[in-house]
């Protein structure tokens, strides 16, 4: 039963999930990506990382934007939404703690943030790239 209301709960969230960027975090992932075909992914509990960094609590605590060879994520990464770099890949069980309107932006002592429409998300993420 639980696996039919995440995939409801997914397609509810897609349709109306955005992510936007300010315009040094667009020029920071825009670069990096260097006009090659990647899978953008905002990954929240290190599953795309060299490490395996354990978590204890409930919630989602390590937000990062990764940028993956095409392809090649494992298929727990089963939600997506729309930003204006292209389509984000997460695991879709997180998604019920995203906003529908989230903006990344770098802060004026710069971290970099995810805001939610009127909270703070995250407050210090990372992007980082794991292509081979």
């Amino acid at each position: 039963m639980f696996f039919v209301w995440v995939k409801i709960r997914e397609k509810e969230y897609n349709e109306f999930m955005n992510m936007t960027f300010d315009a040094s975090i667009k020029e920071q992932i825009t670069t990096m990506i260097d006009g090659k075909p990647v899978d953008l992914v905002l990954d929240f509990d290190h599953t795309l990382s060299h490490e395996l960094a354990e978590s204890k609590c409930c919630g989602i605590t390590r937000y990062r934007i990764v940028i993956a060879d095409k392809n090649s994520l494992p298929d727990e990464f089963d939600g997506q939404f729309d930003s204006e770099l292209g389509t984000f890949h997460c695991k879709a069980w997180g998604m019920m703690y995203f906003d529908e309107y989230m903006n990344v932006r770098k802060t004026d002592n710069g971290l970099t943030q995810i805001m939610g429409a009127g909270e703070l998300i995250a407050p210090n993420i990372e992007i980082v790239d794991y292509r081979k």
